[in-house]
């Protein structure tokens, strides 16, 4: 839901922020006071143009900001999570316009595009009486609100993976036709690259093995003497370390027998011998390592050659060739018993699209089912709403099989009787438009996820018994959803949880538009003007009584 709007410089409003109720809020005021203000700049949060006419006179900038509840539906949170932003309870979206044309658009404070709010307002908002925002125009919406509606959302789910291993078996059956010459030059090659793969008898890590060991065959002459000048300084000289901590550990010794406390220092020198023995030890080992050897050199080079090009060729690392050498034995040995493998392919093929269709066949039954029962229902609420010589359907169309089933849902209507049936997206009059889709979101009130409507034209030409369905319509609507409604008739401003004023003043030669939320005495004064030109006992004691009957 919209939980806050916030105005600046924007047409005729100079500053406003405004906080709506969950349920029904109706906007009413004098003609010509500018009571779609309010829905235009939502229209900019859901990524309309910022015309740059609306931009106060003498501002900088024009700016709107509005702050929602995050939608809870699954397709939404799919949406946002591919987006990959961060995870929010709360979405704050500002737009920004300038003089010159040019705008600017954020969420949660980070710049998006026009596109990116379009798609999000989707699933924040949805706006009657003009064809913009109207998700449920469209025919792919029809589908799923029929499928909500009918409660074969999980069926859906379990076909699109169906759909999904039946497309993916068959691309593989039509990547696998080649011609028998094609066959034999493809096994050509798929043999050479075996052959040149299998024989370099890959290790995993091996050229970065070879390639730790290449410094020490480079430079193993250098690395030999180096450990043979140490091994003998510690070890073989004459007066080496050895040699040397030999004669002070035997002076050591006779030391602690003529004086106790110095026997930990002979114990110290006996370990650091110790030690110094087994580096020495270590020392003639890779001395003896390191003896020259340009064989082994020339041999580890040629091998990291081999690898080298190996990776080049096939992938870039050693587990890429690898990973390749496993794909073409598996391409090969497919190619090579082509006819089994093709007669395999096609019966899962076969038995992939048999499990699609039973799936799609069922789901098209039900579907037919669903459709009669909501034509049935938003054509009583269509009577209600003053609209009684209305025709609605909802026509299935058989479509070839998709990830949502073979049908195709439009939703058709025909205003006059004998004036032919045409899609519901042709309707031009706003008024029509508006009760249309009252009459379908009522009954559609729990499979529709959008959670906030606006209502632009709803009580266009009606008046009386109509206006009272319509009020009443709204208000049980607004149990399911948020809704924000422009009206000039009393009957349905009696019915909202919150009733907000629209006006206009001139103060200084400038043109100023308010909106602020009526209090209980406030709101009998503006149902009184509602209900008649003038406010006297009588209309106020009228709005006193419609406001008992409908709150």
């Amino acid at each position: 839901m919209l939980r806050e709007l916030g105005i600046k410089n924007f047409v005729l409003i100079e500053e406003l922020r405004l906080s709506f109720d969950k349920a029904l809020n109706v906007f009413t005021g004098e003609t010509g006071a500018g009571k779609s203000i309010v829905l235009d700049a939502v229209g900019l949060l859901l990524g309309d143009r910022f015309p740059a006419e609306t931009v106060r006179l003498e501002a900088e900038r024009a700016s709107i900001d509005g702050t929602f509840a995050a939608p809870k539906s699954r397709a939404f949170k799919r949406w946002w999570a591919e987006r990959e932003f961060e995870p929010a309870d709360e979405l704050v979206i500002r737009r920004e316009g300038y003089p010159d044309g040019r705008s600017k658009a954020y969420l949660n404070d980070h710049p998006v595009t026009l596109a990116t709010l379009a798609e999000l307002g989707a699933f924040l908002v949805d706006v009657h009486g003009q064809h913009a925002h109207q998700q449920i125009l469209k025919s792919a919406t029809q589908l799923a609100l029929l499928d909500r509606f009918a409660g074969l959302e999980e069926a859906v789910d379990q076909l699109d993976p169906l759909f999904k291993r039946w497309k993916k078996l068959n691309d593989e059956l039509s990547a696998g036709q080649l011609s028998e010459q094609e066959r034999m030059q493809r096994i050509d090659l798929l043999q050479f690259q075996h052959k040149e793969i299998s024989d370099a008898k890959l290790k995993p890590g091996e050229d970065l093995e070879l390639a730790n060991r290449l410094p020490e065959l480079r430079n193993a002459e250098k690395l030999r003497v180096h450990a043979a000048t140490a091994y003998d300084a510690l070890s073989e000289a004459e007066g080496s370390v050895l040699e040397r901590l030999g004669q002070a550990q035997r002076a050591l010794t006779q030391l602690a027998q003529l004086a106790p406390n110095a026997e930990p220092l002979a114990a110290e020198l006996e370990q650091a011998a110790s030690s110094i023995t087994g580096t020495v030890q270590a020392l003639q080992r890779m001395a003896e390592r390191w003896m020259s050897d340009p064989e082994a050199l020339e041999a580890l080079l040629t091998r990291l050659d081999k690898l080298d090009r190996l990776k080049k060729k096939y992938g870039g690392t050693l587990e890429a060739v690898m990973a390749h050498g496993a794909t073409v034995e598996d391409d090969l040995n497919r190619l090579e018993h082509a006819d089994t493998y093709r007669r395999n392919l096609e019966q899962e093929v076969t038995a992939a699209r048999q499990a699609v269709e039973k799936v799609s066949a069922d789901l098209s039954r039900k579907r037919a089912k669903a459709s009669a029962e909501l034509v049935q229902a938003v054509q009583k609420h269509l009577g209600d709403l003053g609209l009684k010589q209305a025709i609605f359907r909802c026509a299935l169309e058989k479509i070839e099989i998709s990830s949502s089933g073979i049908d195709r849902v439009v939703f058709e209507w025909a205003p006059n009787p004998g004036e032919g049936i045409q899609p519901l997206a042709k309707i031009v009059s706003g008024g029509e438009m508006s009760r249309v889709m009252l009459a379908l979101k009522t009954v559609l009130a729990d499979a529709d996820a959008v959670p906030t409507l606006v209502f632009d034209e709803v009580d266009a030409g009606i008046g009386g018994l109509t206006a009272q369905a319509v009020g009443k319509k709204l208000r049980a609507l607004a149990r399911h959803h948020q809704i924000l409604c422009v009206s000039h008739l009393s009957q349905i401003a009696a019915c909202a949880q919150a009733h907000f004023q629209v006006s206009k003043r001139i103060q200084k030669s400038r043109t100023f538009a308010t909106v602020v939320r009526l209090d209980s005495d406030e709101r009998l004064n503006e149902l009184a003007r509602l209900l008649g030109s003038q406010v006297t006992p009588t209309s106020l004691q009228h709005a006193r009584e419609l406001l008992e009957q409908n709150q």
